[in-house]
């Protein structure tokens, strides 16, 4: 089971920002943030998967692209914080179904309010 869902916004002056995360107990930190959403823009400005492992921790995490191919919206990262003995790639699937939710909810923060339940999607895995 994650640990948590956390979704990421680029912003060109301050670098990436914590646009919202559930449960609420997560600590994010901004190296967090930042190692995430490199993960994604040293491979490609293109949408798709990335899987880190941090020391304590892995992840893996939607991103939704810049330019043309972008998804919803630019420059968005939905990530999931496993466990460090947890396998990212058996939650690829539900993270499509959530980051499209989530990406298609970002203006005006109402994915906010579907944070919660989105995250109970996961213990079914």
């Amino acid at each position: 089971m994650p640990l948590g869902i956390l979704v990421i916004r680029w912003d060109n002056e301050i670098g990436p920002i914590n646009e919202g995360f559930y449960p609420e107990s997560l600590k994010i930190t901004n190296n967090l943030l930042t190692q995430v959403y490199s993960s994604h823009r040293y491979q490609s400005l293109k949408p798709g998967f990335a899987s880190i492992s941090l020391k304590n921790n892995k992840v893996v995490s939607f991103f939704s692209g810049v330019g043309e191919d972008h998804i919803s919206i630019e420059n968005y990262v939905v990530a999931l914080l496993l466990r460090r003995d947890e396998k990212p790639h058996i939650y690829r699937e539900i993270l499509k179904e959530i980051a499209a939710e989530i990406l298609d909810k970002v203006e005006g923060d109402k994915f906010k309010k579907s944070l919660p339940n989105l995250y109970k999607k996961l213990a079914k895995i």
